[in-house]
């Protein structure tokens, strides 16, 4: 990208978002006690069983429930200055992973753990001065792919310090060292999925190839991409028929029919964004919306039949701090639940 295109692309970004997250109340202060109690956002589900990461009074574990929410147990818990997130199963559910970043965000450091699905054996797989922020599994379970941002950094004095220039890499579960897929240096990609025949990676990401003005920019949409892993240079857009907002959130069924997203359902209007869960039928091209709940409905996961989405609704998004709750929804939308998790204090590893 040109000095003067980046530099546009930069400015307008971060001017967007500063009045995207004001919009939203992200300006609010947050509580004095800076203590949180709850659901992050990220998780898994697996023969009938759930990894997630939770926080107790501030200190973040992964834990492993049943689709009911009960029977929770801890299999891990975060090192002092530490946070733990994004864990997600291996294709057979036997194995598990996980991201550890430092809490200070002015410390860039990630590291990859694996362990068994009751905590044991737990190692660390990777470690390196930058920030990965996503990771999963390749369906053969041999391979791991994750995002990795290069830089962390504030763009421009209205922007706050974060992750930019990613890009996405693969490491071997065995070890060694990690392989570059692309060489996009993109400002932000989020949403990793891989395709149940591990022929091409999904991710979410603004689609700004064309852009060259500001205006451009502003124009500019979030939206799901395709990566071919045998040409990882012919990234393109996925079509979703009928949704002209941002999507986010993307997540493909088992089955390979159906693609989870969510996207703004009330745009043009004076009040906060809502955004809910929507589905793309992959055979007819249709798109359909599942979700009403009038907030955020985000981090979709299929179940093994693909017959349910799980999915994490932010019930205080755009109001401060979030407050995720688990919920379900059916592919054809008709039935949605909420799925109490309850963790005790005493909850601990096998």
């Amino acid at each position: 990208m040109r000095r003067k295109t980046k530099a546009i692309w930069i400015v307008a970004v971060a001017l967007s978002g500063l009045f995207f997250l004001l919009g939203l109340g992200y300006g609010k202060e947050k509580p004095a006690n800076g203590i949180y109690t709850g659901l992050l956002e990220a998780f898994d589900v697996k023969n009938e069983k759930a990894v997630f990461a939770y926080s107790l009074k501030g200190k973040v574990g992964i834990y492993i429930s049943d689709l009911h929410g009960k029977n929770a147990k801890r299999l891990a818990e975060a090192d002092e200055g530490e946070i733990i997130h994004h864990p997600v199963f291996s294709t057979d559910g036997k194995t598990v992973l996980y991201i550890a970043t430092p809490e200070d965000r002015e410390q860039v450091k990630s590291s990859l753990y694996v362990m068994n699905v009751d905590g044991s054996e737990k190692r660390k797989l990777y470690s390196i001065d930058s920030l990965i922020t996503e990771a999963v599994f390749a369906p053969d379970s041999k391979t791991i792919y994750y995002l990795q941002a290069e830089t962390f950094t504030n763009y421009s004095p209205i922007a706050r310090r974060d992750a930019h220039d990613f890009d996405l890499y693969s490491l071997d579960v065995s070890g060694g060292q990690p392989k570059r897929i692309t060489s996009m240096k993109d400002y932000m990609l989020e949403s990793l999925t891989v395709s149940p025949d591990g022929k091409e990676v999904y991710v979410t990401k603004q689609d700004d190839q064309h852009s060259k003005t500001a205006e451009d920019i502003f124009a500019s949409k979030h939206k799901v991409f395709r990566i071919p892993l045998g040409h990882p240079e012919k990234i393109e857009p996925v079509l979703l028929q009928g949704i002209k907002e941002d999507v986010f959130n993307v997540e493909v069924s088992p089955d390979n029919r159906w693609m989870a997203f969510n996207s703004i359902a009330n745009p043009g209007t004076n009040e906060n964004f809502q955004y809910e869960m929507y589905v793309l039928d992959r055979q007819t091209g249709q798109t359909r919306q599942l979700t009403h709940l009038k907030k955020h409905a985000g981090a979709a996961v299929f179940d093994e039949r693909s017959e349910w989405i799980y999915f994490m609704w932010d019930k205080k998004f755009g109001e401060g701090d979030p407050e995720h709750e688990w919920y379900r929804v059916s592919l054809d939308g008709k039935t949605v639940e909420n799925i109490p998790v309850v963790i005790e204090e005493g909850d601990s590893p096998n």
